[in-house]
């Protein structure tokens, strides 16, 4: 099978490997879309090879869809043609953190695309426990956003928002688009979005936000201590220390971006504290999250496709890679496809 490999951090290639059998309870899926994510290009790019979470040589994609080739033994509940999407976090399952509903912080960490081959190989090896049937609503190529959309779906779960809320959302790439158009289920009263870039407030106005540029300091000094929750999705110090200033006295602020190690945050001491302020973490999602985005999707709830705004033949992996370092336009979701044979 043809795979795109980082062998070593600014060394990647598309090679030869040879396709993996399943073992008993283990599911061999044909990959046919996989998502760029900014963490790809990091490992791929050397920014990103903590060796707590990237093990070389790997095979990228936690993104990704595709059907069923070939059945372990003892799996009896799926078969061979259905259309399926993977959790990327692969759960121990015994362990006192998985025991507590907590899969995404499971001591025995395991990650397609991170620790073991992901979706940017032609055939994925996994464990049945993570395979999730796809709806016939929704297309394969929709289905690559489910495992980012069930991060962004969690993170606002967390931020506890209630019908009438005041959202808003800082930074409007995958993430920050998946949080405008997941926030609309909780009926905000306003939805508001921040940027830098005139594309990023572009894609915020498509999806029905009202769209502040963070350099427009008269338009920030309207909206500060106005908002119920802040999801910040940008991952820089700089829009972590916004979000607390846009938030109201006993709001909620959820972090979704990375910013990188060695990045530091300075914030007043006390303005946590007088603000009463709720401030959350969010890494990754659950199982649990992950199901429950299958079904608003299944039930129509939520539509996710228009966030593909570019696609590439898995053979221009680069040229996708290139995309996400220097976007030129509006740049959401950007989408490989494997060869259809």
């Amino acid at each position: 099978m043809r795979a795109v490999v980082v062998e070593r951090p600014n060394e990647v290639v598309m090679r030869e490997l040879e396709t993996p059998a399943p073992g008993v309870g283990e599911i061999l899926v044909r990959s046919h879309f996989a998502g760029v994510c900014g963490t790809d290009v990091a490992i791929a790019t050397g920014t990103f090879v903590d060796p707590r979470w990237v093990r070389f040589p790997v095979v990228l994609g936690h993104e990704w869809s595709g059907t069923i080739a070939e059945l372990g033994r003892g799996v009896t509940d799926l078969a061979a043609g259905d259309r399926v999407v993977c959790e990327g976090t692969v759960p121990c399952g015994h362990c006192a953190r998985c025991r507590r509903g907590q899969t995404n912080l499971c001591e025995n960490y395991d990650q397609i695309g991170f620790t073991r081959s992901g979706g940017y190989g032609e055939f994925v090896l996994v464990p049945r426990r993570v395979v999730h049937r796809l709806p016939d609503r929704v297309s394969l190529e929709e289905a690559v956003l489910i495992e980012p959309g069930s991060c962004v779906l969690r993170a606002l779960r967390r931020g506890n928002p209630q019908p009438g809320a005041r959202i808003g959302v800082i930074g409007v790439g995958t993430l920050g688009s998946l949080a405008l158009t997941l926030a609309r289920l909780y009926s905000p009263a306003a939805l508001l979005a921040f940027g830098l870039r005139e594309q990023e407030l572009e894609l915020g106005a498509r999806l029905g936000a009202e769209t502040l540029n963070v350099l427009d300091e008269d338009a920030i000094a309207t909206a500060l201590a106005s908002l119920d929750l802040v999801v910040e999705c940008a991952g820089t110090p700089g829009a972590v220390e916004l979000a607390t200033r846009l938030v109201r006295l006993g709001g909620h602020v959820v972090l979704l971006g990375i910013a990188g190690e060695g990045k530091q945050l300075e914030l007043p001491a006390d303005r946590l504290v007088l603000g009463d302020i709720t401030v959350v973490g969010n890494l990754s999602y659950d199982s649990a999250t992950w199901t429950d985005l299958v079904g608003l999707l299944d039930n129509g709830l939520v539509e996710l496709a228009p966030l593909i705004t570019h696609r590439f033949a898995l053979a221009d992996f680069a040229d996708a890679f290139e995309l996400l370092l220097r976007p030129r336009g509006l740049v959401a979701k950007v989408v490989l496809e494997h060869d259809s044979g």
